[in-house]
């Protein structure tokens, strides 16, 4: 599979190598800082390549940045996504009634938006997710078993408010 990485922190750089390691091709892309994907693709062993194009290119578009860098993330992978988006966005969610999964998949106007790799992933971690297309969260498990990971369906994405820290 193709996984699109869009984010350079250590989390994002740990979400790339459990899927590294899962025998799946990963880019990074960082619409705030190009400097920092070049960094943790060479860290990773990975590519580098512009939000925009990963969107365009990969099965699973994974943002992994903090939660005040969502809006240039949409901004920057633009609106030609047909990639599965696994919002694994850190920090708090949006509103008191809304995920930020579920803004997120508003914002890119999609219903292709999973909610899931919350915390620090390792190998053998059961991944809780959530999401609205069963398909979608067909495509990451079977991403993450290749990582030696198990997934647990916690139900549609307005349950992602669970997962996350309240506001």
């Amino acid at each position: 599979m193709i996984i699109g990485i869009v984010g350079s922190d250590d989390r994002a750089q740990a979400i790339g190598r459990l899927l590294k390691m899962g025998g799946h091709r990963v880019t990074f892309g960082d619409p705030t800082a190009k400097h920092r994907a070049d960094r943790a693709a060479a860290e990773v062993g990975a590519q580098k390549e512009l939000p925009y194009q990963q969107a365009l290119h990969s099965d699973l578009l994974v943002l992994a940045l903090p939660r005040d860098q969502v809006d240039r993330a949409v901004t920057a992978v633009g609106s030609g996504a047909q990639a599965v988006v696994v919002d694994a966005v850190e920090g708090e969610r949006g509103s008191r009634t809304q995920s930020g999964a579920e803004m997120l998949a508003r914002k890119l106007d999609s219903h292709r938006v999973v909610r899931a790799l919350i915390n620090m992933p390792q190998p053998g971690s059961n991944i809780q997710i959530c999401g609205d297309d069963p398909q979608s969260k067909i495509l990451l498990d079977k991403a993450l078993q290749t990582c030696g990971c198990v997934t647990t369906d916690r139900g549609p994405l307005s349950s992602a408010t669970e997962l996350e820290a309240p506001a």
